[in-house]
């Protein structure tokens, strides 16, 4: 037989070969299809000559005379870095990318027409005399720079791969894009599907009592201390009061709902949906400099390219120091010497979902508040890679499209329509010009004006300046609703009675300006328990306040912070509520130690050591996440079936009721309903324990010693390619073991009770800015700031990043030439001849 070793050992030597070959030629493809980052290049849509440096980060630093020169420059480098990220981004928001990667992504694409992103921007820009021309100007000569590159440099690797070229960008591009964020970042549309359907399907239960809110606490508020919100709470008013249920006929939809959220996710995933974000203002009083510190980390589920795409400007007496979402044109995140902002997302509750009905007599027609109404049918047709083209029908309606339209074709729903509601459709869109305007504000007054621009989502813009002021401001449109209604569930479209009223007027948001108590924090906490204006209780899907709680606790205990001691404060990985949870599970577990063999009593004693952090190497933050993960799992499972426990499990209110269940042994979750005998809470406790220590032991081996938090809770930066076999390994980053988790300030998020800890979601970017030394400020990014594979910047941040180190944000000239890698220069073309 030894012919057939030979010719198996020839085989995989060949194979190996093969392999080796391809990984050879696709590196050296790689690098041939990097851009030229030095020389001259010249066009003749400039007016005056532009310097761009780049430093040891990649960061561009862009000198201008005029604004739309610094444009145009900007628009050129981020097509040079991100182009294949702006591809895919313009094609998410177009419901486009099945003509690139084919029959898999037609559902996404259908999803994302039935949401009419492309035809608001068409619509915004069919009225240019609604938007200032200067921000005009800045959205076209950023657009002629892209494509500048487009028509100049080497396609990105990927999209050479691909063999997918790349049309020209547009202005309804970049807003198609800008237009997505109030759908990946709304909440509703997971939650509210699901309390709709967990209503149905058990109405002898109280599935109210699984989406608490922060009615089970004194709340941490943005603008009361706990003190405050407990005295007004405790004169009798109300956080989140129940309304009535309005609509009895949803079983139906549940299959269709249960698909609409699995799609919802696909789409936010390829995103980077937004899920908790970090944010602290301190006034001069809190400083050891005297003058304000800003800190900011919007977390966001990890992408490789990341999110940002880090850039300064300079032009005039204008200068920026921006974190861009390409391909929008302005920052979203941004500082200079004399002021900057932060951003975290509010949670406002402005997406709601209606029951409608359609006349039997004419599908054209829908009864909308008591009257046959017209609706608007759209015929979309997709395009699709490898398969024939794909047409659909989307049905707007005056609440919106109805999203189980494209849902019919694939799973045979035929169930009542639901329609999807949400303010960005209803208002004009001025969110362009809100961070254009706020990256150009002189004073805090100015800036303030800039902020009212903004629609949706809800935002927490946190602000600091030179001047020492401090302030925050609930930005976006707040809804005003009738008082009966629950709009945290599938609300009646035909009556009118549960339409929404209006918004409050801008000048009646919540804020704050300079407190008394020295500081700001938000980390998507409800900002009041008081009523605003006409809305007597702001509702929202707050996240649970264990990040603000501790923070608040961390910040309240100095006066003399410096941005040195603040990175420990944006790194901390203690739990805020999980010493009272630990002692709720102990409490269960310590009376069953003789009936635990010697591995489940090892890992009891680490649980009972655990000193609540969440560092790599420690072991009982491994068991600890486990056991409630696993707690909740077995408890609510039974109930809400696989899939649905896996969405309830992403809404902040499986926090917001676990912390609390944990200790209500009379809930009647507990019981499994399924088997026959009813469980108890000690029963479910304990054997989640036993399977969490088995399932460990299969995992990492006998030794609990070796149970870390390094090795369960890993960091992969995953790149589109790196699901192609035998890609992963070379264009993914990492893996590497990772500190924080969830509910921590150190936001590094998992799937919450499932098999994998790894991270899926965390800080987009960290920074620390003293307006005492603004040019010495701090940042750091995921990955890089080029998302071009085999370029020096495309991974270079990631293992300072998950090091808890940072970076300097240059802004001195000084220091810009110290660290200059590349330099390139633009003219016009009355003055060079271009370098290809």
């Amino acid at each position: 037989m030894k012919w057939l070793r030979r010719i198996a050992e020839f085989t995989l030597i060949v194979l190996v070969a093969a392999a080796v070959t391809l990984t050879a030629a696709l590196v050296y493809l790689a690098r041939t299809r990097l851009p030229n980052l030095d020389g001259t290049v010249a066009s003749g849509q400039l007016h005056g000559e532009v310097s761009i440096i780049r430093d040891a980060a990649g960061v561009p630093h862009i000198t201008a005379e005029t604004e739309t020169d610094a444009y145009f420059a900007l628009g050129y480098c981020m097509a040079q870095d991100r182009l294949f990220q702006m591809e895919l981004m313009r094609r998410l928001a177009r419901g486009e990318l099945a003509e690139v990667l084919g029959p898999p992504l037609v559902k996404v694409d259908r999803a994302v027409r039935a949401f009419r992103l492309r035809a608001k921007a068409e619509e915004y820009f069919a009225h240019p005399e609604n938007t200032p021309p200067e921000v005009l100007a800045v959205i076209e000569a950023y657009v002629a720079g892209v494509n500048a590159f487009i028509a100049d440099g080497p396609l990105p690797f990927e999209l050479t791969v691909l063999q997918a070229g790349v049309r020209p960008f547009t202005a309804v591009d970049c807003l198609s894009v800008a237009a997505i964020l109030p759908i990946t970042f709304a909440d509703g549309i997971r939650g509210d599907p699901l309390v709709t359907m967990l209503k149905e399907r058990h109405p002898d239960m109280d599935i109210d009592a699984l989406f608490p809110g922060y009615s089970l606490d004194v709340p941490v508020t943005i603008m009361e201390s706990l003190e405050e919100a407990k005295a007004y709470l405790e004169h009798g008013e109300s956080q989140e009061p129940q309304a009535e249920d309005r609509v009895q006929r949803l079983l139906a939809r549940d299959h269709a709902v249960r698909e609409w959220v699995g799609m919802f996710t696909a789409i936010a995933q390829r995103f980077g949906p937004a899920m908790g974000s970090n944010s602290f203002v301190l006034g001069p009083s809190r400083t050891a400099s005297g003058m304000p510190i800003l800190g900011n980390d919007p977390h966001i589920a990890f992408t490789n390219p990341g999110i940002w795409y880090e850039a300064h400007l300079q032009y005039g007496d204008f200068e920026n120091y921006g974190f861009h979402l390409p391909p929008i044109p302005v920052p979203l995140l941004g500082h200079n010497r004399q002021r900057g902002w932060a951003l975290t997302m509010s949670t406002i509750d402005d997406v709601d979902f209606y029951v409608e009905r359609f006349d039997p007599d004419d599908p054209g027609r829908v009864m909308y508040k008591g009257e046959w109404t017209p609706v608007e049918t759209v015929v979309e047709t997709i395009r699709v890679r490898f398969a024939d083209d794909v047409t659909c029908n989307v049905r707007v309606t005056p609440h919106g499209p109805i999203i189980n339209d494209f849902l019919s074709a694939y799973h045979g729903y035929d169930g009542d329509p639901v329609s999807l509601s949400w303010v960005w459709q209803h208002v004009d869109y001025t969110d362009i010009t809100a961070f254009y305007r706020m990256g150009h504000a002189r004073t805090s007054e100015e800036f303030e004006q800039a902020v009212a621009l903004i629609t949706s989502p809800g935002m927490n813009i946190s602000y600091a300046d030179a001047d020492g002021t401090i302030a925050w401001w609930a930005a976006g449109k707040i809804p005003i609703r009738p008082p009966h209604v629950n709009s945290k569930q599938m609300l009646d479209g035909a009556s009118g009675e549960d339409e929404m009223l209006g918004y409050l007027p801008f000048d009646q948001n919540p804020r704050l300006m300079n407190p008394d108590c020295g500081y700001i924090v938000t980390a998507n906490n409800k900002p009041t328990v008081k009523p605003i204006g006409s809305v007597e209780d702001v509702i929202g899907y707050w996240q649970p306040e264990d990040r603000a709680g501790r923070l608040e606790e961390l910040l309240s205990q100095r006066s003399d912070w410096t941005v040195e001691q603040l990175k420990a404060v944006q790194l901390d990985d203690t739990g805020y509520a999980a010493q009272d949870v630990l002692e709720e599970l102990l409490a269960v577990l310590e009376p069953e130690t003789e009936s635990f063999h010697a591995r489940e009593q090892d890992a009891l004693r680490r649980l009972q050591s655990w000193d609540l952090r969440h560092d790599v190497d420690s072991v009982g933050a491994t068991l600890y996440e486990h056991l409630c993960g696993a707690v909740l799992r077995r408890a609510l499972e039974d109930e809400t079936g696989a899939d649905n426990f896996h969405t309830y499990s992403t809404l902040a209110d499986h926090w917001n009721f676990f912390k609390h269940f944990v200790g209500d042994s009379a809930s009647p979750f507990w019981d499994d309903v399924s088997t026959g005998p009813r469980e108890s809470r000690d029963e479910i406790i304990a054997a989640a324990f036993r399977g969490e220590v088995a399932s460990l032991a299969k995992r990492f081996g006998g030794n609990v010693d070796t149970w870390t938090w390094g090795r369960a809770h890993t960091m992969t930066f995953e790149h589109p390619f790196g699901r192609l076999p035998l890609l992963g390994g070379i264009f993914d980053i990492g893996p590497f073991p990772s500190a924080g988790g969830a509910q921590v300030v150190n936001n590094m998020l998992y799937h919450f009770g499932q098999d994998s800890y790894d991270v899926i979601a965390g800080p987009s970017t960290r920074r620390l800015i003293d307006f005492a030394a603004p040019d010495q400020s701090l940042t750091i990014l995921p990955t890089g700031n080029s998302g071009n594979f085999m370029s020096p910047n495309y991974a270079d941040q990631a293992g300072r990043f998950m090091a808890g180190e940072y970076r300097q944000a240059l802004l001195n000239g000084v220091d810009i030439q110290a660290q200059k890698v590349h330099e390139l220069r633009f003219v016009p073309t009355s003055n060079a001849v271009a370098l290809r």
